[in-house]
């Protein structure tokens, strides 16, 4: 009974070991560990029982229960034994894979902190040394918030209280500043921290940090947010152009739409002006044909519109204007030359028709056309003339008034040759009455004689000339003469009021197309009006009479005093018919002077200063120049 009590307990070690060495040898699942559990189980109770026997009195067990009980001690012993082989195997495994984590931590690519509670550095992986540009013995047992921006600190605390109550938001992005070894420059880089939190044995709390470089991103956000930035002013800018061009591009169309409106009123304006028009507008072809008229220009030349349409612009005319080709006469008009004609018309009854024509060119649908516009020039021709007449009779009355005013001076001079005739003609009488005349004396007495007589001869041909009523004729005349002769008529009045007079003559001027005896009236008038300027000059020594030629866009004559001068109410007035301020004076002098030139093409000014004197001036073309 003993032997079979042994056999059981050995066999029932045996199979417990047997039972676990094959459970060790199975192959891992999730059902392991409960095994393992229930046969660890099972040789515990068995092993308390055979304690339970072995510690109540050894000495009482029987041989095969003492068997039993070292057979289960050897059986202990070598479930030790894998036991502790089993520890070994772990350990390695443990050390192996403690490698494996320190290799994979420190060569990871991304930095990695261990935080304490208390916010130290505990560990850093290499990543986090290079983000940091510090040892592993510097950045350990520092704090992480001293190597964080100063501006971002405050987020940075926020954040570190808010991973230790474990609240999810554990993400933020922080400034850090590095020093460069080899520079004094300081760069920012972008950090993003990701945190978790875990607990520890002893109830203290481990911060896991996992520190990303995203500076690139970070610069990159910031250029495109710039980029948007710029963008939006951009599309803002161009949106406000838009609506700006948007406003023009209306203003302009209702710009247009009035022009229209407008071009429409001006063209039904226009279509009503060409046909009540008084003057006769044609409009014409390149080649000079008429291709409308208007009714004027059909009454002008007593032809109807259809039988002008269709006719050739000469036809109308004396002197042809058009050649088979206009092109010269465009030519002239694009070089500004005047494009006004005066010409001879030709009516239908076959009379000549005096004509003022203005011509003016223009592009209807890509092409060359002409407007003229035509003016009966008889009545201003007919207006012409009696305003010549009517100048020539005033001149003639101002002339005679003129010489009555030089009356004295104008004996004067009469009576200077008158005397010298008497005289020679007495020493003549005395010649002849000696006993042997000297003839060759005598001849040379009476060639004086002969003249002073042509001299009184010339004075009262002149004074004829100044008096007669005549028509007005041009010659060929030279200035000086007539300035010469103008001074000789007032040297006796000069030489009575002490007034000196001085010419500064220009030799070259040319001989001009003028009537010599209205610009000499024109002379004796500004010389006449500069001696009464000097007569009412209290200072009675150095009064001049300055009479200047010269070429200054055509001829210009200056009469030049020292009077008084003008006052501002004169200058306003001093041009004007019947103005004057003589007593005796009929204020008809410069008004007459002033038309005598402008008939001749010319102008008549001054200047005067108070206390220092008078000039008048006029201006005439030379060669029929306009000015």
């Amino acid at each position: 009974m003993k032997g079979l009590a042994n056999e059981h307990n050995f066999a029932t070690s045996n199979l417990l070991v047997i039972n676990h060495k094959e459970l060790m040898l199975m192959n891992p699942s999730t059902d392991i560990d409960n095994l393992r559990q229930r046969a660890e189980l099972e040789r515990a109770n068995h092993r308390e029982s055979l304690i339970a026997k072995s510690s109540a009195d050894i000495g009482k067990m029987t041989t095969d229960e003492i068997q039993a009980l070292v057979y289960e001690l050897q059986v202990h012993q070598i479930e030790l034994v894998m036991q502790n082989e089993e520890l070994i195997n772990t350990q390695q495994s443990l050390r192996k894979t403690e490698n494996d984590y320190t290799r994979i931590y420190d060569l990871a690519p991304i930095a990695y902190l261990t935080l304490s509670q208390q916010g130290l550095i505990q560990q850093a992986n290499i990543a986090a040394t290079t983000l940091f540009n510090l040892s592993r013995e510097k950045l350990l047992n520092q704090r992480l918030e001293k190597l964080i921006h100063a501006d971002d600190q405050d987020a940075y605390y926020l954040f570190f209280r808010n991973v230790l109550k474990e609240q999810p938001s554990t993400y933020l992005t922080i400034r850090i500043t590095n020093a460069n070894q080899y520079s004094d420059n300081i760069t920012i880089t972008y950090l993003e921290l990701k945190a978790t939190v875990d607990k520890q044995e002893n109830n203290e709390l481990i911060i896991y940090l996992a520190l990303k470089d995203v500076t690139a991103h970070k610069v990159l956000e910031d250029t495109l947010d710039c980029i948007n930035k710029k963008q939006a002013i951009e599309i803002n800018q161009q949106h406000s152009d838009l609506l700006n061009r948007q406003d023009l591009l209306n203003l302009k169309t209702a710009e247009i739409q009035d022009l229209h409106q407008s071009s429409y009123k001006l063209k039904e304006a226009s279509a009503h002006i060409f046909n009540v028009s008084s003057e006769g507008i044609v409009m014409l072809s390149l080649l000079g044909v008429i291709e409308s008229t208007n009714p004027a220009a059909c009454l002008l030349f007593g032809y109807s519109e259809a039988e002008l349409v269709g006719m050739s612009f000469n036809q109308l005319l004396i002197t042809p204007l058009f050649s088979k080709s206009s092109i010269n006469l465009l030519q002239n008009s694009q070089n500004n030359i005047a494009s006004s004609y005066r010409v001879e018309g030709l009516h239908s009854n076959g009379c000549i028709v005096p004509l003022s024509l203005s011509l003016v060119d223009f592009t209807l649908e890509q092409s060359e056309h002409f407007a003229i516009v035509i003016r009966d020039n008889s009545l201003h021709l007919q207006q012409e003339r009696l305003e010549k007449a009517h100048l020539a009779e005033i001149a003639h009355m101002t002339r005679l008034s003129l010489i009555g005013s030089m009356g004295s001076g104008i004996a004067h001079q009469v009576n200077q040759p008158l005397t010298a005739i008497s005289n020679y003609s007495q020493a003549c009488i005395q010649l002849i009455k000696a006993e042997q005349p000297d003839l060759t004396k005598l001849s040379e007495v009476l060639s004086k004689t002969y003249e002073q007589a042509q001299k009184a001869g010339k004075i009262i041909h002149r004074m004829k000339d100044l008096a007669s009523q005549r028509t007005t004729s041009r010659t060929m005349t030279s200035i000086d003469t007539l300035i010469e002769n103008a001074v000789n008529f007032c040297a006796h009045e000069c030489y009575q009021d002490n007034i000196q007079v001085t010419l500064e003559l220009n030799p070259n001027i040319p001989k001009i197309a003028m009537d010599s005896v209205q610009i000499e009236q024109v002379l004796l008038n500004l010389i006449r009006n500069a001696i009464d300027a000097l007569k009412e000059q209290v200072k009675e020594s150095d009064k001049t009479i300055s009479i200047q030629t010269q070429l200054n866009k055509g001829l210009e004559v200056r009469v030049k005093d020292n009077g008084p001068g003008l006052t501002d109410l004169q200058k306003e007035k001093i041009l004007m018919p019947f103005y004057t301020s003589k007593s005796s004076g009929m204020g008809m002098g410069l008004s007459i002077s002033r038309s005598i030139i402008e008939a001749h093409g010319g102008t008549i000014n001054f200047n005067s200063k108070l206390g220092v004197g008078t000039t008048f001036y006029f201006n005439l073309p030379i060669h029929g120049e306009s000015l």
